[in-house]
């Protein structure tokens, strides 16, 4: 797998302007928004305590019941229309975020996933980062929500301190020097627990995706009969129990790192209301002061910790937002080797209608988590039009050779080549539309047997051409039995008469797939596993008459299929043994011949 050759940090601003010109781009008028949200947010509780000293004031200096409904009405007035407009604004603003978090960011993660470089979405590693970056695009606890919300309100509270504090320093600046020493002890202490936080991130992540994998296996229906049968009850259940527990032991380390936060903070504001209520009460008491001067500046007092608590807040959300945010954007910025954007054509490179010459030359391959190459060193020709059987034992390579000439990996050494250039030198999405593959392993989507076996939206699929497919492929005359016909639904996810089909007609709803599609180039991998050597040799003499004109490689560890191929490449330990025909391979007695005698006298009826 490519490795960045600079690892990009994604610092707290960058990602603050990385997620604020979305917005602004989607809504212009959202700067406005967020001024006055700010303006109203912060200007709200000085209002507040306004309205408290105002109402004081009216009882202290005895100005008679009209004054002080006046005075408290003209207050309170104000006071509502700055909270209901502040209510609209941030309504507002939330409105716009989400659906910029939808649209852009959510949308986006889901369109790099689908057209990352394959290599890039299947290893663990890149498993686990996606799983963290989808972590930034939850819809309320998502990283970018807390960076949306965080920086409005970081700004207004870091305007409600100054305010404030420059407030307290006019009353006595012992007042002020206890807030800002609180301040500091209460930022170092959080800095702290955001980094045993973020020490136990990976470790809780881990365990996170264990439990949810063990949750999925258990509850899923394929397993129910195994599980039951083989009393596989007891170890689900004890492994969760574990992740359970060790969750709940890092859980606790967390949760002590932030009550220390916690009980420090209750300490300062302790010792903060007892200078304070020193200091003011002896100017009451000398004369300094009056009982709604003593009111507004207690009020400013006990204020000016809530603007902390919320400046902080803000602070911790925007430092969480930010680590989701950097994860997301090493997702979405790692790179792709294969074109996304010009290259060739496939309908540049040969005639339309004919079948490429594939070529490998001293092609290599290891996974990224091993040591050791699958592949070594392979050289091999098929020509255009030609169709070869790839055998071999379980294990020998033949999968991951289907995988390079995918494009789902690139080779650690050499170089594929298809109609005389690289696959590299291809547009990804034109190379892969020379590719018919009916995999190993296939699955079939909440969809309708058309929409499945062209791959399309009902309005753009060719219903009759779909009923030729599904007729070749053996699967019309069952299709037509059913009540919907071709229009039937698959499995029960989003439909609740959705079918499930049978291994055998799953096989030739895929086989119906891949003759809809009519690409130059044939791959069967191992479609047949499942099925007795008897029917896989039925079916591979099917395979053969589709696969006429066409470049085809037909892949199994056994070998129903190898006598209707032009060659033969036997597989073993990641290098080509042998290659001939399939009487040649057998006169020469070797590893071919000797697979081929073991595994014979179960297709006796076909010989």
């Amino acid at each position: 797998m490519q490795r960045e050759k600079k690892k990009k940090r994604y610092g707290m601003a960058e990602n603050i302007h990385y997620i604020y010109r979305f917005l602004f781009r989607r809504h212009p008028r959202t700067k406005l928004l967020l001024a006055g949200l700010v303006l109203l947010v912060t200007v709200t509780p000085l209002i507040s305590n306004v309205t408290v000293a105002a109402a004081v004031a009216s009882v202290t200096d005895n100005r008679g019941a009209q004054d002080f409904v006046l005075r408290m009405g003209a207050v309170m007035l104000v006071l509502c229309v700055c909270s209901f407009l502040r209510q609209v604004a941030l309504s507002w603003s939330n409105f716009y975020t989400e659906c910029v978090q939808s649209r852009d960011f959510l949308m986006g993660l889901v369109r790099k996933s689908l057209d990352a470089d394959y290599e890039n979405v299947e290893s663990q590693k890149q498993q686990r980062l996606l799983n963290q970056a989808s972590h930034a695009v939850n819809l309320f606890r998502g990283g970018v929500s807390k960076m949306y919300q965080g920086m409005p309100t970081l700004i207004s509270t870091v305007v409600g301190t100054v305010i404030y504090s420059m407030t307290i320093s006019v009353l006595d600046i012992r007042i002020l020097l206890v807030i800002l020493v609180m301040t500091a002890v209460g930022l170092f202490m959080e800095k702290r627990a955001r980094g045993v936080e973020e020490s136990l991130k990976e470790e809780r992540f881990r365990s996170w995706g264990r439990a949810y994998y063990l949750k999925r296996e258990a509850m899923s229906v394929q397993n129910g009969k195994d599980i039951r049968i083989y009393n596989m009850t007891a170890w689900l259940q004890d492994g969760l129990l574990r992740l359970g527990k060790k969750d709940k032991r890092l859980e606790m380390k967390r949760h002590i790192s932030w009550k220390l936060v916690s009980v420090v903070e209750v300490v300062f504001i302790v010792a903060r209301d007892l200078l304070a209520y020193a200091i003011l009460a002896g100017q009451v008491l000398d004369g300094r002061m009056s009982l709604a001067e003593f009111t507004f500046c207690l009020g400013i007092v006990s204020g000016i910790s809530g603007w902390i608590r919320r400046m902080r807040g803000s602070w911790a959300a925007l430092c969480d937002g930010n680590r989701m945010m950097r994860d997301y954007r090493k997702m979405m910025d790692y790179p792709n080797r294969f074109l996304r954007e010009g290259g060739l054509s496939a309908e540049a490179v040969w005639k339309e209608g004919g079948a490429p010459q594939i070529e490998l030359r001293n092609v290599s391959f290891r996974y990224e988590e091993d040591g050791e190459d699958i592949l070594k060193e392979i050289s091999l020709t098929i020509k255009a039009g030609e169709r070869v059987a790839l055998v071999g034992h379980n294990g020998a390579g033949k999968s991951t050779l289907v995988k390079l000439l995918c494009g789902f990996y690139h080779p650690t050494g050499g170089e594929i080549l298809v109609g005389g250039h690289s696959i590299e030198e291809y547009n990804l999405q034109d190379y892969y539309r020379l590719l018919g593959i009916v995999f190993q392993e296939s699955n079939t989507l909440p969809l309708s047997i058309t929409s499945n076996v062209s791959g399309e939206c009902e309005e753009d699929t060719d219903t009759e051409k779909v009923k030729r497919c599904l007729e070749q492929a053996g699967l019309l005359e069952d299709v037509l039995r059913l009540e919907n016909g071709v229009q039937t639904h698959l499995t029960k996810n989003f439909r609740p008469d959705g079918i499930e089909l049978s291994g055998g007609m799953l096989q030739k709803l895929m086989l119906a797939r891949a003759l809809y599609k009519d690409a130059p180039v044939l791959i069967l991998d191992e479609p047949t596993a499942a099925l007795d050597p008897i029917a896989e040799s039925r079916v591979y003499q099917e395979y053969a008459r589709i696969a006429e004109g066409k470049t085809a490689i037909f892949i199994s560890h056994r070998l129903a299929s190898t006598r209707f191929c032009d060659r033969i490449l036997f597989l073993e330990d990641g290098v080509i043994r042998e290659e001939g025909t399939h009487e040649e391979l057998l006169q020469s007695g070797g590893r071919y011949a000797e697979m081929f005698q073991i595994q014979s006298k179960y297709y006796q009826e076909e010989m």
